[in-house]
């Protein structure tokens, strides 16, 4: 199942509802949305609408990857892990402007899922024939989050880790550290100030917060810190036109800081929804004032998982949302056009 969205006309209106009418001949209750750059909307078909599952597009792509003989392109997985993150970014392009005839290809890995979710991500590694990791974010300590991330630094050569400054009481945040002490080639960053990694057609900015101070102990194993999701490292995405927005899990006060801190600029075309389907009054303030959103993506294990708020908030905003627990999220871009699948 896929959702289309380009940003310049390749065919007429009447050829695109012909095509329209034909795919959904092969799916019943077809709900998805193609766009086009007049910014019309046609809607194929009558499916369900008013549940979580209905809003994501459901329109097949018969060419296969658009995006297969691109010169530049940024893939992002968002597995199907439950009630966890771990989120897949693979980048191809010319490195920068300054050296435009230079061409990479890197990895990030944003988050690592529960310990459980080892298989899965590695599964997920190994299909797209990654062997090494040149960058992961843990975005905070929880165990959701950094649940596998000592089988993937024992496993995958990695470059760099970044994580946000304080300190959990947790067997897994120790196993962590140990595991990064015995790694000299990888280096570890505590992000305290907002930094800007490089990546092959593109930046990812992370921001950190300045609500409490650096290096506090938070969390147990028996749960977490009140403050802990708000320790969140926020990852925004530039690639070619297209801006994505990774925000861990940070709730209220951590997404007025970091709004705040853009200066009313908002303007994603994708937005990770943070902490598993819950919604809160700056959630919802973030997604109607994102200008141009398209695309929301809620990691939860189950329906159940999804506040009915969050759903209408999306929609408000006029973006397609969709939920893991019906299958991972693929995310693809040229730097203009888009496209999602979800498996």
């Amino acid at each position: 199942m896929a959702h289309i969205f380009r940003t310049q006309k390749k065919i007429g209106t009447a050829c695109l509802f012909l095509t329209a009418v034909l795919l959904c001949s092969w799916f019943a209750g077809c709900s998805g949305e193609v766009y086009d750059p007049s910014g019309e909307q046609l809607t194929l078909g009558t499916g369900e609408t008013g549940t979580a599952a209905s809003t994501g597009g459901l329109l097949e792509i018969p060419d296969g990857d658009p995006f297969a003989d691109s010169e530049q392109v940024l893939r992002v997985d968002f597995l199907n892990t439950g009630d966890s993150d771990a989120i897949l970014l693979r980048v191809h392009g010319a490195v920068s402007d300054r050296v435009e005839d230079q061409v990479s290809d890197q990895v990030v890995l944003v988050d690592t899922g529960e310990s459980d979710d080892y298989s899965l991500i590695s599964s997920r590694l190994a299909e797209n024939g990654v062997t090494e990791i040149h960058h992961l974010i843990l975005t905070h300590f929880d165990n959701d989050h950094i649940g596998s991330a000592v089988q993937i630094l024992q496993n995958f050569p990695v470059g760099a880790v970044y994580m946000p400054d304080y300190v959990r009481d947790s067997v897994l945040y120790r196993r962590l550290i140990d595991m990064l002490g015995l790694l000299p080639g990888t280096v570890v960053h505590r992000v305290t100030e907002e930094m800007e990694i490089e990546l092959p057609g593109g930046q990812l900015r992370l921001d950190p917060t300045e609500l409490y101070e650096g290096g506090i102990v938070l969390g147990s194993d028996a749960g977490h810190g009140p403050e802990e999701n708000n320790f969140s490292l926020i990852a925004s995405m530039r690639f070619g036109e297209i801006d994505l927005l990774l925000p861990g899990d940070a709730e209220q006060d951590r997404l007025v800081e970091f709004m705040e801190g853009l200066d009313g600029a908002i303007s994603y075309d994708l937005i990770k929804i943070p902490h598993h389907g819950a919604y809160d009054k700056a959630l919802g303030d973030l997604l109607r004032g994102s200008a141009g959103l398209r695309y929301c993506v809620v990691h939860a294990g189950a329906a159940s998982r999804v506040e009915a708020a969050l759903v209408t908030a999306i929609r408000s905003a006029g973006a397609a949302a969709y939920f893991t627990y019906s299958g991972t999220v693929r995310f693809s871009t040229d730097g203009v056009n888009m496209v999602v699948v979800q498996e």
